[in-house]
């Protein structure tokens, strides 16, 4: 695995190194040919092509063509090695000692030109000379490194905050799709089991008067187009492109009752224990309209002959209590497909609300959904 801002391997790069450590060998040979300098020459082309291999072994590798340098005085590949190790050290204490390291082995010909007798002035300004030629190689390294490292954390982050947010649009997406569903199966789960309710009732009723079918038809139509608009400003909204959309009326408390006489009419036998005397806040009835609705659609589906009954209590600065309960029945089955998200969605909307809810089998054989739901007190 590549180290973060790691330095990448290019041919140019080479090509060009290894072509000014090549020229500064023909130059020592041209100007000096002596069999010392040729001997040097060699050397000099021998670190040439050993700075070929600084990427994968630089750690070891360019101390020791350093140590080497001392005995041939290679500029070009002081310089490299220096640079080649402050660009990839991490460490600012190592990059400091391969730079005293680059500096003596850069100086060690200078000191040995003043005790060959070519005089202090030489010595001196070759030991500066290289002190700075170092210094600057070192500085432009480190320089280098850290520009290196900034711009691939940045990068690397630019790539996190990318999918971080491809990753919270596609939760966005999921959540949405999941309320629409729940309000799609709010509208239309209720609606057509009282459709199918008073359908049935038709059915099994064949001996009916006109008068009855007429008023069953008739109730089966209103409900069906209830249900057909409520479900059209679902669609209106998800049509809508980003526009406002209109928006249907939303339930108040006087709907949670509607919902009860309107079982009681498809032909339940559900009774309505109403102990809620203070008004109810919309907010907070849009949810116990969900609850006593959800309620109401199992017991269409699961619970059709048996007798059922809601309660509500309550008062403000209190729990509002919802209850929707019936009798287990027997050996009784429907048709009726069930989505599987509606107690699970108005558990997602009591929560919300910073209620609880509870359903399942209780003791005195009965089936129950009971919500209990905070009611803050208005002031």
């Amino acid at each position: 695995m590549e180290e973060l801002g790691a330095p990448v391997r290019r041919i140019w790069q080479d090509v060009l190194i290894f072509a000014v450590v090549m020229a500064e060998a023909v130059l020592l040979v041209i100007f000096r040919a002596s069999a010392t300098d040729l001997w040097q020459a060699g050397l000099t082309l021998a670190l040439g092509v050993a700075l070929m291999f600084r990427h994968r072994h630089w750690p070891w590798l360019l101390p020791l063509l350093l140590v080497v340098n001392a005995a041939t005085w290679s500029l070009s590949a002081l310089i490299v090695v220096t640079y080649a190790y402050a660009t990839r050290s991490h460490s600012r204490l190592r990059t400091l000692l391969i730079s005293l390291l680059a500096a003596v082995s850069g100086v060690v010909p200078s000191l040995m030109m003043q005790a060959d007798g070519l005089g202090g002035a030489v010595g001196i300004m070759g030991v500066v000379v290289t002190m700075l030629i170092v210094a600057a190689a070192a500085a432009t390294g480190m320089y280098t490194s850290t520009r290196r490292m900034l711009l691939a954390q940045l990068h690397t982050r630019a790539e996190q905050a990318e999918s971080g947010q491809a990753a919270a649009q596609e939760q966005a997406i999921r959540a949405e799709r999941t309320r629409i569903a729940r309000e799609m199966h709010d509208i239309v789960a209720h609606k057509i089991s009282l459709v199918a309710l008073q359908a049935g009732a038709l059915e099994v009723n064949p001996n009916l008067e006109r008068a009855q079918v007429q008023q069953s038809a008739g109730l089966i139509r209103q409900t069906a187009t209830t249900a057909l608009a409520e479900l059209r400003e679902v669609l209106g909204v998800l049509r809508s492109d980003g526009e406002e959309a209109p928006l249907a009326p939303q339930p108040t408390w006087d709907d949670v009752r509607r919902l009860v006489a309107t079982s009681q009419e498809a032909g339940i036998a559900v009774d309505l224990f109403d102990f809620i005397d203070d008004p109810v806040p919309d907010q907070l009835a849009r949810t116990a309209f969900r609850v006593v609705q959800e309620g109401l659609t199992n017991i269409h589906k699961h619970a059709l002959h048996t007798k059922a009954r809601v309660a509500l209590i309550g008062e403000p600065g209190t729990d509002l209590v919802i209850e929707v309960s019936n009798v287990l029945p027997k050996g009784y089955t429907t048709d009726l497909p069930g989505a599987r998200m509606g107690l699970s969605g108005i558990e997602t909307r009591v929560t919300h609300a910073g209620g609880t809810i509870s359903s399942g089998p209780t003791d005195d054989g009965r089936f129950e959904v009971r919500a209990v739901i905070p009611w803050q007190m208005t002031t």
